[in-house]
């Protein structure tokens, strides 16, 4: 069963979030900030664990906002494979495009995206068809 780590300063949309992608059949780590995020991502690929097979990630969060945290992910050996599919609420072209040029899969606008659009994204990159 793939792992998804959900990062979302707001309780209630990573709690979401994190319910739905259980309902699909998937294990999730949550965290509410950028620092949370990477001592939880520190515990999970601890030697003979593996990192989540993809990260849903915000970018408003009080520490360390989503894109930077995307670039650490990403230049970091132990992450710099995990997918990232950004959710925010953050639409702007210059957010868009760095978490483009850091690598982030997708881009959903929270205000904007279906649950349908997030699990399809989500399924194509955890390859994971839930039986």
């Amino acid at each position: 069963m793939p792992t998804v780590m959900v990062v979302d300063d707001v309780d209630v949309m990573r709690d979401v979030l994190a319910r739905l992608l259980k309902r699909e059949g998937y294990h999730t780590l949550t965290a509410g900030s950028g620092h949370e995020a990477l001592e939880v991502l520190e515990h999970s690929t601890n030697p003979g664990r593996e990192p989540p097979d993809l990260i849903l990630l915000d970018v408003k969060m009080p520490d360390i906002d989503g894109l930077d945290l995307l670039e650490r992910l990403h230049g970091d050996l132990r992450w710099k494979n995990v997918p990232v599919i950004m959710l925010t609420a953050v639409s702007d072209t210059q957010s868009v495009n760095r978490a483009e040029q850091l690598g982030a899969k997708a881009y959903l606008v929270k205000a904007t995206f279906s649950v349908g659009d997030m699990m399809s994204h989500v399924k194509q990159y955890t390859r994971y068809v839930p039986q």
